[in-house]
């Protein structure tokens, strides 16, 4: 459901029948496999359809061949290996949404489900909640649009003893862990709400909490019998610091990544600081940095191993950060730009055209804030905060009614364009030049700079929406691979 109640169509329905009201199109998505051995060529598909009125014989209303192109080229297994796809999840809103326990059996169920369907997508990275709410709902305590629950919870239980030590229990971190690597999810670990957590209008604060930040980290006091929240510095860095270990313990603290999610311009200083007590507590750690702002980015560069940029910073500083950071940095999508993204409104093509994209920004990939941040309404209207977050932002995969995870249309052309991204780099193995003429040929306006107007809209005249001009585009991808 969107803006002025028009509907779209984009999530993919596990149901082998639905009834649709008479004034409705009814679509229907097939999508097959075709054997690795088949030869290249056209192939005939019969599709006959029929009709019948309650008890009435069926009734043949159409009969249609497609004709189903077959090109002379096998994806590898390992297609999107290169592309650094950073997804966050949003376990908790995953447990409420299907109204099972939090950290239970079941929510573990649908986390290995999840986890199986970011890999098709080829995932790379694991979002690590270690510290309460850190995007504090994106606002939902005081957006009444449409109701929402967004709160994202800490996967580490801690407690206080009866003799005052904070004790951490990482048995759900663990198994959390667990179910990414066993579905090829294991080549770096983001860790939030340590590092540039949101401070929002409203939102109560841990005042007497001495650090820069006030970050919650919530424990249960057993001397009490209460739950509260950590407010001294000592224990605080004493939590930080188990968890640390705890990484290394695990053997994978090289994979382990602080991140912080677009800080703003009056708290560089109060970034600054933490990020001081975080490696005065670990000196080895590392920084991955979410930038919207360029005076921002400017200054905190300095200080961040992983920079990842809006669409409009990265337009405007590509060149420069493949260089000082290359091999490190990604771009991402959120509610802005206008286009190219992945809202419900956008064309589908503008979601496919990411992966081209990641490449010519020079970037390992792409970064999405939300996989499946639902509304409460999830299973039949997806709209939150519409004035700030259009619909389709907050999720790219949708919750069924079986207990399952249904797949979308945005999520198909996501895949392709990985495809296309892993085309393109084989193909510059065999023939750089004549690749990069290929693009240029495809953008037509090969400048980013020329991209944007301003921070949110882009100029109209770029990136086509012509399927035509896609298939062109693998087409001769495909030739300058097959000319080797």
């Amino acid at each position: 459901m969107g803006n002025e109640n028009i509907e779209y169509t984009d999530k993919l329905l596990e149901q082998t029948a639905k009834t649709y009201s008479g004034d409705r199109f009814a679509p229907i998505y097939l999508e097959f496999s075709t054997p690795s051995e088949i030869q290249a060529g056209t192939y005939p598909v019969e599709i006959t359809l029929y009709r019948s009125d309650l008890t009435a014989k069926d009734e043949k209303v159409l009969s249609k061949t497609l004709k189903v192109k077959v090109g002379d080229y096998s994806f590898p297994e390992d297609t999107g290996h290169n592309f650094n796809l950073d997804i966050w999840q949003q376990p908790s809103n995953l447990a409420r949404t299907y109204q099972v326990p939090l950290w239970g059996d079941e929510h573990f169920r649908l986390i290995r489900e999840m986890a199986e369907s970011l890999a098709v997508l080829n995932q790379k990275v694991i979002t690590v909640i270690a510290g309460e709410i850190p995007w504090k709902g994106w606002f939902n305590y005081i957006v009444k649009d449409y109701p929402a629950n967004l709160y994202e919870y800490s996967m580490i239980s801690v407690k206080k003893s009866e003799a005052g030590e904070i004790q951490c229990d990482f048995s759900v971190l663990d198994r959390y862990l667990e179910c990414m690597f066993a579905a090829g999810i294991d080549q770096e670990i983001n860790v939030f709400g340590l590092l540039g957590v949101w401070q929002t209008p409203f939102f109560p604060l841990i005042k007497e909490l001495d650090h820069p930040e006030k970050l919650v980290i919530r424990y249960y006091d057993e001397a009490t019998e209460t739950i509260d929240f950590i407010h001294d510095k000592k224990e605080l860095e004493h939590y930080i610091k188990q968890l640390f270990e705890h990484f290394k313990a695990l053997g994978v603290w090289e994979k382990v990544r602080i991140i912080s999610d677009e800080p703003k311009v009056h708290e560089i200083d109060t970034f600054k600081r933490s990020l001081v007590i975080l490696k005065s507590i670990e000196p080895t750690l590392k920084v991955k940095g979410v930038f919207d702002k360029e005076a921002v980015l400017e200054a905190l560069l300095p200080v961040i191993d992983y920079p990842v940029t809006s669409y409009y910073c990265t337009c405007n500083n590509y060149k420069e950060l493949s260089q000082s950071h290359s091999g490190k940095t990604q771009y991402y999508i959120c509610n802005y730009p206008d286009k190219p993204n992945t809202f419900l409104h956008s064309p589908l093509l503008e979601t496919r055209v990411q992966g081209l994209l990641a490449h010519y920004f020079k970037t390992d990939g792409l970064l999405r804030w939300a996989y499946n941040c639902w509304p409460d309404n999830a299973r039949h209207d997806i709209r939150y905060n519409t004035g700030a977050l259009p619909i389709g932002d907050l999720c790219l995969v949708y919750p069924s009614y079986s207990g399952h995870i249904l797949l979308s249309l945005r999520y198909k052309e996501l895949q392709r364009g990985i495809e296309d991204f892993s085309l393109i780099k084989n193909a510059e193995k065999i023939n750089e030049e004549a690749v990069s003429k290929i693009i240029k040929e495809f953008l037509e306006i090969e400048d980013p700079a020329e991209w944007m107007l301003d921070s949110h809209n882009s100029n109209p005249q770029v990136f086509k929406q012509d399927y035509k001009a896609y298939d062109k585009l693998r087409e001769d991808l495909i030739q300058v691979i097959n000319s080797k």
